[in-house]
């Protein structure tokens, strides 16, 4: 019951309205190599659209804007909360090249075929409906276009999770309670690499390849939307 409770709070909008900046203030340190690794694996592609969904503060909108100039990058979040904290953030870091706006990631505010890739970090777990969210996110990619999914890795192993535990938090009196949570909720409701596989096949996307992160113990999913065929 406990676990079920804790589960339904971690998905709510109400949730990440009040608690994100806390949430925030803890995962950046944590997760800063995933972010720089997945922007640097973006080849550079001119003068593109790029888009974040489940963006939070808009750490990796910001990092992918930063390591490609050219893009214009937007990044959205259900949470108005946390898209006006990514904003004050975008101000300050003084990258003009990236955006913020409140949306829901079911349903899409674009049209389609409007992005030449999209990134996700660590929101595909909170989805509702995951396969209407990647069904979304293919239907406003540009053919050709390519999808990076990264989500807490459901495979891990105790060992790493503490040794990411600690990165998380400094406070070693909480560890039993940050490790159930981390164990039972964050990780052990989320998704193996060959499930993100599923997820994204199961939509149409193609060149699909899964692996691990080298920086945090997070799933990292990539894949394509197939070419459109040549008329005859």
């Amino acid at each position: 019951m406990l676990k079920k409770l804790v589960t339904m709070a971690r998905d709510a909008r109400w949730m990440w309205n009040l608690l994100g900046p806390v949430y925030n203030h803890h995962i950046y340190g944590a997760v800063f190599g995933l972010y720089e690794d997945l922007a640097r694996s973006v080849p550079p592609e001119g003068p593109v659209s790029y888009l974040d969904v489940g963006t939070g503060r808009g750490y990796m909108a910001l990092q992918l804007a930063a390591s490609h100039p050219d893009a214009d990058v937007t990044g959205i979040d259900y949470s108005a909360t946390q898209v006006r904290s990514a904003e004050r953030l975008r101000r300050r870091s003084g990258i003009a090249n990236c955006r913020f706006q409140q949306a829901d990631a079911l349903n899409l505010p674009f049209a389609d075929a409007s992005f030449a890739g999209v990134v996700t970090v660590g929101s595909f777990k909170h989805w509702r409906d995951r396969h209407q969210g990647l069904a979304e996110i293919h239907r406003v990619l540009r053919p050709g276009g390519w999808i990076i999914l990264s989500e807490t890795d459901r495979e891990v192993s105790d060992g790493e999770l503490r040794s990411f535990m600690k990165r998380l938090s400094p406070y070693r009196p909480l560890d039993p309670l940050l490790f159930w949570g981390l164990r039972n909720i964050i990780f052990g409701e989320s998704f193996s690499r060959k499930d993100l596989a599923a997820f994204a096949a199961g939509v149409g996307f193609v060149d699909i390849a899964a692996a691990t992160s080298a920086a945090c113990p997070y799933a990292v999913l990539a894949a394509r939307k197939e070419m459109e065929a040549a008329c005859t």
